[in-house]
């Protein structure tokens, strides 16, 4: 615990009421009236729920706030000076809106205890008044604050749609996926009750890979990007989840688009394709070996990597020519350390600017798919690139050749080729020495 600062802590504390009567607790703590910390502390985190509820109420229309704000109420007008109703809100708030986790609750139970114990004479001790020491008030008082102090009202099942909205207006300002990690984990990931990050999996699943409208199309980048670092955070998790609602998550869209970003997803999660039904697998493996440039990103449908990419391998140019740079980056690093598999994926890059149609492709795939890897290539590699530039003059009679080329070359002669004479139409497009 002794990296975690109250002080810090209190001033991010949601509700301005509760920072407020928060002060009260700290002003005790600090001067070691560690009873009277402990009493109070039990008053701020009641009023604090009370404040979250009423907040989900009037904000958000939540028919599950106003019933347990109701319950309180009745129970406060029976018997006003019982203090029943406490533990009632704490059970209510925890059972029916999530808002509260299981370890939370244990914590607030604990906190109770300790709170009857300083607030009442206790006969049968020597000391009437109890007084827990610096470490329990301090544990109690973290434990209150991250477990409920600090969570805005929405983390209860409202996060979904609050989720979703500031998503939508947000998708500008956050491009990439630093800032965007560094987003959620500050402002929901670190706050999220195991009930709510099953609902928003589900959520973000359902306008990834299953629903079409304009709204739900025009941010279906930004979840599915949301939806990869959820995957992220805890993979175990998002496996136990759909494990529990296989039906669920195998309801997939045939649209394009959505079993676009579903490829997307699984070339990063490819355990979560052997979890789905087999009417769900069948629909996808058959949309992504449609073409090179999808099945580059379905690693999920071989048992290795190496099986993989042998399989890519037998694509043709016409499937393989709308893979971007990126496409063919991710290739590349899936290959880890394994440099004989590198070699052939440098190869079938290769392959991919000799068979270039036209000077103006050639141009852009000898830019994606050799100049970024050709210091990478080894003897074998440069002697196939070689031979397929000497019968493809869309590479060796464009203009760029001669600027191109040469970095080839360099590579070649460091590999050892120095004989190039079998690659006449190659030199040809080298620049003359003067």
């Amino acid at each position: 615990m002794s990296d975690f600062s109250i002080d810090l802590a209190a001033e991010q504390i949601y509700d301005s009421r509760t920072r407020e009567y928060f002060s009260e607790v700290l002003g005790s703590f600090i001067n070691k009236n560690y009873r009277s910390a402990t009493v109070m502390l039990w008053s701020v985190l009641i009023s604090d729920l009370i404040y979250k509820l009423h907040s989900l109420k009037d904000l958000y229309q939540d028919q599950i706030a106003s019933s347990i704000l109701d319950g309180v109420l009745k129970k406060q007008s029976t018997n006003h000076a019982n203090p029943e109703w406490e533990m009632y809100l704490v059970d209510e708030v925890y059972k029916r809106l999530h808002l509260i986790e299981a370890s939370d609750y244990q914590s607030i139970q604990n906190l109770q205890k300790y709170r009857h114990l300083s607030a009442h004479p206790v006969l049968s001790g020597e000391n009437l008044l109890f007084s827990p020491n610096k470490e329990t008030v301090r544990a109690l008082i973290r434990n209150t604050l991250e477990g409920v102090l600090l969570k805005p009202p929405i983390f209860s099942k409202k996060i979904v749609h609050e989720f979703v909205q500031d998503m939508a207006s947000k998708k500008d300002l956050l491009p990439d996926e630093i800032g965007l990690r560094k987003y959620l984990n500050a402002k929901y990931f670190g706050h999220l009750a195991p009930a709510i990050e099953e609902d928003l999996i589900k959520a973000l699943w359902k306008f990834c890979f299953r629903s079409s409208n304009l709204e739900v199309d025009a941010n279906r980048d930004i979840n599915l990007r949301c939806l990869g670092l959820l995957y992220e955070r805890s993979p175990r998790t998002f496996h136990e989840v759909i494990k529990r609602n296989v039906d669920y998550f195998s309801e997939i869209s045939a649209g394009s688009d959505q079993l676009l970003c579903l490829v997307n997803f699984l070339g990063d999660a490819p355990r979560v394709f052997d979890i789905l039904s087999d009417a769900a697998k069948t629909l996808i493996e058959t949309f992504a070996k449609a073409s090179g440039v999808l099945f580059s990103k379905s690693i999920f449908l071989n048992l290795s990597y190496a099986d993989h990419i042998s399989q890519l391998c037998k694509y043709d140019y016409s499937q393989l020519k709308e893979m971007t740079g990126e496409d063919f980056v991710k290739v590349v690093r899936g290959c880890d350390k394994n440099d004989q598999l590198r070699q052939i994926v440098f190869r079938l890059g290769s392959k991919i600017y000799y068979e270039s149609p036209n000077f103006d492709s050639a141009d852009a795939n000898f830019s994606k798919f050799v100049k970024p890897y050709i210091d990478s290539f080894d003897s074998k590699s440069i002697d196939f690139l070689l031979k397929g530039i000497e019968g493809h003059n869309q590479t060796y009679l464009r203009y760029r050749s001669c600027i191109d080329h040469p970095i080839i070359h360099e590579v070649a002669i460091f590999c050892g080729i120095t004989d190039l004479s079998p690659y006449p139409n190659f030199l040809k497009s080298l620049p003359e020495e003067e």
